[in-house]
């Protein structure tokens, strides 16, 4: 099922479906910029796909923004997970760095994965996106992603030898960070 908003993205709901989820910090403020935050929404985000029972692929934090890609079984669920992402996120990187900002995340977009292709293609789209962003020029290098959890290294090898940046364009709505 489609459902359009006012003032936020559609979303499609399909349920045991695999999912692209991209969030914005309001403003594109640089708000997960220390490792500390960074390694707040990580926790946060394993603690959230673990209580819906969802299954985690790939991810990266930077500091403006994230993307994961997940097994989604109840597509009910997906605003739920977000919205209690979101908040106990922010809740917590407030307060450890200080920050003020209210309010903390902008939104957030989903994309249902169509095909193996578009799966392997999104997968190294996250893994490539500290590089693409100028946060590293090796992934190994880059802590606060998938990348250092892979279990099947000619699968990530093989994606990302193929990968072009030009390839994750379809994100450019929101990865234009």
């Amino acid at each position: 099922m489609l459902k359009r908003y006012v003032h936020a993205p559609a979303h499609l709901f399909l349920d045991d479906h695999v999912y692209f989820f991209t969030g914005a910090v309001y403003h594109k403020q640089h708000l997960l910029a220390s490792d500390q935050a960074k390694r707040i929404f990580i926790e946060c985000l394993y603690r959230f796909v673990e209580k819906f029972e969802w299954e985690l692929f790939e991810w990266v934090v930077l500091d403006n923004h994230y993307h994961f890609l997940c097994h989604v079984n109840n597509s009910e669920n997906m605003p739920k997970l977000i919205n209690s992402l979101h908040k106990t996120s922010a809740f917590h990187i407030k307060k450890i760095d200080s920050i003020e900002a209210n309010p903390f995340w902008y939104q957030y977009w989903d994309r249902c994965v169509r095909s193996e292709k578009h799966y392997e293609r999104t997968a190294a789209y996250i893994l490539f996106n500290p590089i693409k962003h100028g946060y590293t020029d090796q992934l190994e290098n880059y802590p606060f992603s998938s990348y250092h959890m892979q279990r099947d290294e000619d699968f990530v090898r093989k994606n990302l030898e193929r990968y072009k940046p030009e390839d994750g364009s379809e994100y450019g709505e929101v990865d234009d960070f």
